[in-house]
């Protein structure tokens, strides 16, 4: 029999699987170029190029004139430093209770400025080239050391955005006394997960870290007595200077402009 097919070249289906998988393959590729794209780049802190971000090493002590560019940002621990006049020509943004989740909502008065400021916009105002940040203790009663550090890299990026040319310099925060921590109800293990955060949120996010917490906690993460003031949170005179030396032991030269 008459074979019809009989030298004809045999005839390919088209297979529609091939060309949907192709498309999706070039769909893959213009989203991850996309999204690689719109990813904001990561803010960061000035950095000396001689001093890596994290912890700093100890020196010998700086004198005032260093500081008469920075600003110190904290919350009532902050006031002794203030009124103390131990840096006296730098400028200070503090408030009783305020931490990295509240900081947007505190409002400020400065002298010869009209009307109310945010803590932010209350930083920015002095263009400093250093910030020290001791915040962090308050909102550990109610959030993992997780969240916090999360709020505090918010806190970070807004300063970063409104002070690019300062260098910042992160304090871990002191603890309680025994009691004043039961109170707040911060277990002294949330409060030391939170300052190791806070050392590895500074070394990638080019901050310089100082070790508050590990100067004044006791073996068991506790305020000890002769570094408490007597209410369980805030600090004694000595404890003060020993803050106060650490700041000062501990800074970092402001880079040269090239």
């Amino acid at each position: 029999m008459w074979n019809q097919f009989a030298g004809r070249k045999p005839h390919h289906r088209f297979d529609g699987r091939i060309l949907i998988l192709g498309l999706l393959a070039l769909l893959m590729m213009f989203s991850v170029a996309a999204a690689e794209e719109e990813a904001p780049a990561t803010l960061m802190g000035v950095v000396h190029p001689d001093y890596a971000p994290g912890a700093v090493e100890p020196h010998e002590p700086t004198g005032n004139e260093y500081f008469a560019d920075a600003v110190f940002i904290g919350d009532s621990l902050m006031e002794h430093l203030e009124m103390t006049e131990v840096f006296p020509d730098a400028n200070y943004v503090w408030k009783v209770g305020m931490g990295p989740i509240s900081m947007g909502n505190k409002q400020f008065r400065l002298r010869g400025v009209d009307g109310k400021l945010s803590a932010y916009e209350a930083v920015a105002h002095y263009q400093p080239k250093k910030i020290f940040i001791l915040l962090g203790g308050n909102g550990l009663n109610t959030n993992l050391s997780d969240v916090m550090i999360g709020h505090y890299e918010a806190m970070v990026d807004q300063l970063i955005t409104l002070c690019p040319d300062a260098m910042i310099f992160a304090l871990a925060p002191a603890p309680g006394s025994k009691k004043g921590m039961e109170d707040r109800g911060i277990a002294p293990a949330r409060f030391a997960q939170f300052c190791t955060k806070l050392e590895e949120l500074s070394q990638r996010k080019g901050l310089y870290f100082l070790d508050l917490y590990h100067l004044l906690a006791d073996e068991d993460g506790n305020l000890p007595g002769e570094y408490d003031c007597g209410d369980g949170y805030h600090l004694s005179d000595p404890a003060y200077d020993l803050m106060v030396d650490l700041i000062r032991t501990h800074t970092v030269p402001y880079p040269e402009a090239e």
